[in-house]
Parts: structure tokens; sequence; C-alpha cells
């Protein structure tokens, strides 16, 4: 019983457009039951993010942070392909362009457009939403590939929805002495997606 008067005066408080008292966890509460969080008049809970999955089912690999975390920062020196993948993935679909270029070879510079370029190919879309594939890693004459199915959908600056599907490969100069750390570290060397 004390648990419904308890619900009755928070349901009055919201109905009166007060912020309702965050109840302490006791031993009244209903065994089995969350607590939940309590939501200031006006404001909706967020909501979860779902995690993005491969056409095939399998999950994509997680976003490695936000705008504010990928911003003005190097692509990832890591020795996995899709660690790379996700960096560049998380900066496009943040709009953070500058990013996603860098994570091409020569610091952008294979992706055969300039920072202005490259960013206005992009721009066009007000949501990017990207998937990848199952991707395959060989490699040939000192260097490893890994190349993966992308496909990217979202919503153009007038509100049509758009689908982009292509291919991304990614490249690395495998162990050899006298090789740069650019050399080194997974890059995107090639892509059929046409923004």
């Amino acid at each position: 019983m004390k648990n419904h008067f308890a619900a009755l005066a928070t349901l009055a408080l919201v109905a009166c457009n007060q912020a309702a008292p965050v109840p302490e966890a006791s031993a009244t509460a209903e065994p089995g039951l969350a607590t939940p969080t309590p939501v200031a008049a006006g404001d909706t809970a967020p909501s979860p993010t779902p995690s993005p999955a491969a056409s095939d089912g399998t999950p994509a690999p997680a976003n490695t942070g936000t705008l504010a975390s990928t911003a003005g920062k190097a692509p990832p020196e890591s020795r996995d392909p899709q660690v790379v993948l996700a960096w560049w993935r998380n900066a496009l679909e943040t709009h953070d362009y500058a990013t996603a270029r860098r994570v091409w070879g020569q610091n952008g510079t294979t992706s055969g457009q300039t920072p202005q370029a490259f960013a206005a190919a992009w721009d066009k879309y007000r949501i990017i939403d990207i998937t990848t594939g199952k991707g395959d890693q060989e490699g040939a004459a000192g260097s490893s590939y890994y190349e993966v199915p992308v496909t990217v959908t979202g919503l153009r600056r007038d509100g049509k929805p758009y689908n982009l599907a292509g291919k991304v490969t990614l490249r690395r100069v495998n162990d050899i002495e006298g090789a740069t750390p650019e050399q080194l570290r997974w890059h995107i060397e090639s892509s059929t997606l046409k923004p």
C-alpha cells in the first residue's frame, strides 16, 4: 500500500508540473522492479541508439566516438581495419568531413579531392547512416588489403531519401623495414561510393 500512495503522490506532483522527488532505494521497493529515472516535466527521456548491423545480420563495428572525440585527431593506427573503418564511418555520420578525409591515404590526398571538394560532396546529405557488410582481407606484393561492401542511406538536405552502395578498400604496407608510419597504418585506398 505504501508504494501505491507514493505513486499517487508522484503523479499529483507531475500533474502540477513539478519535478517528482527521486525515491531512495529501500526495502519498500517491490522486488524485481527497477526504480525509474525521474524526468522533469516537459522533458522526454533519451531513447537508446541502436547498434547498426551489417547487411548479413552481423553487428557492424561499433562507433568509436562522437564528433567531439574524433574532430582534429588523426585516424587510429590500429592493426584492425574494422577499427579504422568505424572511425571513418563515425566521422562521416557526424559530418566531421576533415577527419573522414584523413582516413584516406597520404593524409587524404588519395581521395582525389581537396578538403573543400570532399566536404561539399558529403555535405549535401543531412542524415548519413553507414552500414558495412562482411569484409575480406588478403595480401599481395608486400601489402594487405581489406575490402568491404558499404551502404549509405539517409536524407538529403532537401528532405529526400537517398541510397548509395559500393565498396571501400583499405590498405596497409606489411611490416617491412623502412616502411613509414603512414604506410603501416590502415587507410582507405579506394572506394566505388560516389556521393
